[in-house]
């Protein structure tokens, strides 16, 4: 009984310690009057405030841009970003599965031919994608930033 009261008293005290710490680490962070606590540092308290920091660091919108400029500015500087890396990424890929599906053909005719059409494809693909910031600015130069 008594090692279990002591399990009881220890898993309350993991639960409840990190609690009382963050409280206080918050108290010594506290922020000037119209601003507010972002990822450790005191922002504006207009600006808002993203969950996951963007790609270089980027923490918060600016205040000027609310409503649909925050839209922009996160698709600007975050997933565009992010889709833009995985989609070179997976390019890349698929043209070097398709090398090797013409290496390891063994002579196969069909084989070599879907192997050299998954290349081009993706040779396709990689050209589209590093045009993707030229066609964009031309088709919307107001809301797209290539940044």
């Amino acid at each position: 009984m008594n090692v279990r009261l002591s399990l009881l008293r220890l898993t309350l005290l993991a639960v409840i310690a990190p609690i009382f710490l963050m409280s206080v680490a918050d108290v010594a962070l506290a922020c000037e009057v119209g601003e507010q606590m972002c990822h450790g540092e005191c922002i504006p308290s207009t600006s808002i405030c993203i969950l996951e920091p963007f790609p270089g660091g980027v923490t918060e919108i600016p205040s000027g841009d609310v409503g649909l400029k925050a839209f922009e500015y996160y698709i600007n500087n975050g997933v565009w970003q992010l889709v833009y890396k995985i989609g070179v990424a997976a390019t890349v890929f698929s043209g070097v599965l398709g090398g090797f599906q013409i290496i390891i053909s063994n002579g196969d005719s069909s084989k070599i031919d879907e192997g050299k059409k998954r290349f081009i494809v993706s040779i396709y693909a990689l050209i589209v994608l590093l045009l993707a910031g030229v066609i964009l600015s031309f088709l919307n130069p107001v809301g797209f930033v290539n940044g």
